[in-house]
């Protein structure tokens, strides 16, 4: 893990650790649906086999469970930057730099991608819905349009976990490694508090207590130059 993916873990944002909540709430409930995925495969397995008898709508069913649990998954992964990486130069790099280039590449990488799907995806379901399309089996699943909108629905989530990404990034690199300065709940608006920067209560009392071994090897340090 680069020292960056650390950062974000060592502080929270409120209106991002919001945006990520609504994301893996329902990442999280079509999840399951890797449970009867699991089912509906046995069942199939056992009616091939067993009976010598291949159902068309199982195995449709089957693909259409698995794209749904996939799609839904890829946006809980931004949410925990868990999406695997090629990663040679960033994890070198300084948090600064790591930090600019995850900006950079969710503006014109991440978002543009994001947004270009999901508004060409509106009209596949629209177009599939009209028409009432159906599998091209004779025996195949019918209203062909209730997966393709979990399509749109996907990266819809996707678009709010990579924008809940951008604002912790922004503000992380606006920070810096300075320690941030308690707001006084009365005081602050809804607005500042929604964006401000809070040290994660599991992270305070390691970090603590690394400053203070740092400081006291400094301070061993210089009594033995003086001796």
């Amino acid at each position: 893990m680069s020292s960056a993916s650390l950062n974000q873990h060592r502080y929270r944002i409120p209106i991002v650790d919001f945006l990520n909540n609504i994301v893996r709430k329902i990442a999280g409930f079509t999840a399951w649906l890797n449970v009867l995925l699991i089912a509906t495969i046995i069942t199939s397995v056992v009616w091939r086999y067993g009976f010598h008898n291949a159902l068309v709508e199982l195995e449709e069913f089957i693909w259409h469970i698995y794209a749904v649990a996939f799609m839904f998954g890829m946006a809980y992964d931004i949410t925990v930057d868990s999406h695997v990486r090629v990663d040679i130069i960033h994890m070198n790099l300084s948090q600064r730099k790591q930090h600019i280039i995850e900006i950079l590449g969710i503006l014109f990488l991440l978002l543009p991608f994001l947004w270009i799907i999901f508004d060409h995806s509106l009209s596949w379901v629209y177009d599939s819905y009209r028409v009432d399309e159906h599998s091209s089996a004779p025996t195949g699943l019918p209203h062909r349009w209730i997966i393709k909108s979990a399509l749109p629905i996907s990266f819809l989530l996707m678009g709010i976990a990579a924008i809940a990404r951008l604002i912790q990034e922004v503000l992380l690199l606006l920070h810096g490694d300075s320690e941030p300065v308690p707001t006084d709940p009365v005081r602050v608006s809804m607005i500042k508090h929604l964006f401000n920067v809070h040290v994660n209560e599991m992270y305070r009392e390691p970090v603590a207590e690394e400053e203070a071994a740092n400081t006291s090897n400094h301070t061993n340090n210089k009594e033995g130059d003086k001796s």
